[in-house]
């Protein structure tokens, strides 16, 4: 098999590139650092078990906060870089894909996977590179296949899940908790040209430069697609450095000269052949894996009781997803947030999502993430109320308010109107963060907070981290 090649200098520029979006990454969660990463006993996000405080306690966080910083650092100026690259990896590993299901940071979503993804393809390549010369070809290749993999993945749920239909893009763009320009946007018909072009763009293009990823001939002009879309999406949506960390991931795919490499210091031939093995199988059961999560999603089944816990289990781990970024089940609504005094006899608006990020905390795409991943409960899990609740009650408690105050979170749909965009308040949910109570009150008889978009392929979960359905189709 002829693998492909990239050269020493790209690999270079790939590292650096984003060891600075990573550090620009962490520098961006300082100020929010207690909600991010302390466990709910300390004011954070995550749920508090004994695992978790172990590690999300003020003393341990702020010294793997620290520990994390300078191996970025290490990272840009190429020092030390595959043990660097290793804590970097780790970390990541740790707060965005196993804390993904166990707090309402939901792992920083998709900006904080790509990172923990790109973080991993920069310590394979240095390590092959420097350790392992004759296993870079073999890693560069997965890297590609699983880039191009995760690009088609998410371009047919967007397919499948209201682009074609006309609910995708513009949903995001009107959105206060998303889109940099919603006043301009809503303020257009949501008939309007540019945004069935730009639904019917965001999935072919993500479909169509996936399949053209994995053929060598064409493997540069689908990363181009792919680097083109998202520098138009970094300039419309609030993501964080997600786009720019895709961008760069897409010169995994220049081609450069196949340089000789001579190793520092070869691995054990046993090591090499562990990793040789590993990257196979992974290449082999990536597929599978993705079959299998878009099988549960979109048939509403479950496989073989053995099968799904072997695929649940193996995505888990890996850090598997179907990206379901950007679709209409998680764009159509924002919430506000109200503090409600009954001394005051009125309610002060809390989230102001509008504008550009800075260190204001409802402009932080982490926020967004957190404030929407509390609320899609409603759709992923409805008759779970408990779990919604709990959910709610645990983000509520790091929002600052006065003793005797309650906090009011208000369900806002957005709708489509005659010849604008309409904001429809639908629900109110007040909670008593004190008593630990949730009363829920119904705006509108027109609206459910539980119900799918229209087109949507969302089923009732079994649980957080599968894709397999409550109750499977027969």
């Amino acid at each position: 098999m002829t693998f492909p090649t990239l050269s020493i200098e790209v690999q270079a520029l790939i590292r650096v590139a984003y060891g600075v979006l990573q550090l620009l990454t962490l520098l961006s969660t300082l100020p929010h650092a207690r909600r991010y990463f302390l466990s709910e006993r300390w004011g954070g996000y995550a749920q508090s078990t004994r695992a978790v405080d172990a590690v999300q306690n003020p003393a341990v966080s702020t010294a793997l906060l620290g520990l994390w910083l300078v191996a970025v650092v290490l990272t840009i100026v190429g020092r030390a870089v595959v043990a660097a690259t290793a804590v970097n990896v780790v970390l990541c590993y740790y707060f965005f894909v196993r804390m993904r299901w166990r707090g309402a940071l939901r792992g920083m979503g998709a900006p904080g996977f790509i990172s923990f993804w790109l973080g991993a393809a920069v310590f394979l390549l240095e390590l092959t590179t420097r350790y392992a010369p004759a296993l870079r070809g073999l890693a560069l290749v997965t890297l590609q296949i699983d880039f191009a993999l995760i690009m088609i993945s998410a371009g047919v749920y967007k397919m499948v899940a209201g682009y074609r239909s006309g609910s995708g893009m513009e949903l995001g763009m009107v959105n206060p908790e998303w889109g940099y320009w919603p006043a301009f946007w809503s303020a257009r018909s949501p008939g309007h040209p540019v945004f069935r072009f730009l639904n019917e763009m965001a999935w072919s293009t993500e479909v169509f430069a996936g399949i053209l990823m994995l053929i060598p001939a064409t493997r540069m002009i689908g990363a181009l697609a792919i680097m083109l879309s998202f520098v138009f999406i970094a300039t419309q949506i609030r993501l964080g450095f997600l786009c720019e960390m895709i961008i760069v991931c897409c010169l995994l795919f220049v081609p450069g000269r196949d340089a000789s490499l001579a190793a520092q210091t070869q691995m054990p031939p046993a090591v090499q052949g562990a990793l040789a093995v590993f990257l196979w199988i992974y290449i082999v059961l990536l597929p599978l894996a993705r079959t299998g999560m878009f099988y549960n999603q979109l048939a509403h089944r479950s496989l073989p009781a053995a099968l799904q816990r072997a695929l649940d289990t193996y995505t888990d781990w890996l850090g598997l997803i179907i990206w379901r970024v950007f679709t209409a089940d998680i764009v159509n609504f924002f919430v506000r947030i109200w503090e409600e005094s009954p001394e005051a006899g009125g309610k002060r608006l809390v989230s102001d999502y509008e504008g550009f990020p800075g260190t204001h905390r409802f402009r932080q795409v982490a926020e967004s993430i957190a404030v929407t991943s509390v609320f899609t409960t409603l759709k992923y899990y409805p008759g779970d109320r408990p779990l919604f609740v709990e959910r709610l009650l645990r983000y509520a408690r790091t929002v600052p308010h006065a003793d005797g105050s309650r906090l009011v979170f208000e369900w806002v749909h957005i709708a489509k109107g005659p010849v604008r965009f309409e904001f429809v308040p639908v629900a109110e949910y007040r909670v008593d963060t004190k008593a630990g109570t949730v009363d829920e009150s119904g705006l509108t008889n027109r609206l459910s907070v539980t119900a799918p978009a229209a087109a949507s392929p969302l089923h009732d979960g079994a649980r957080p981290g599968s894709y397999a359905p409550l109750n499977p189709r027969t």
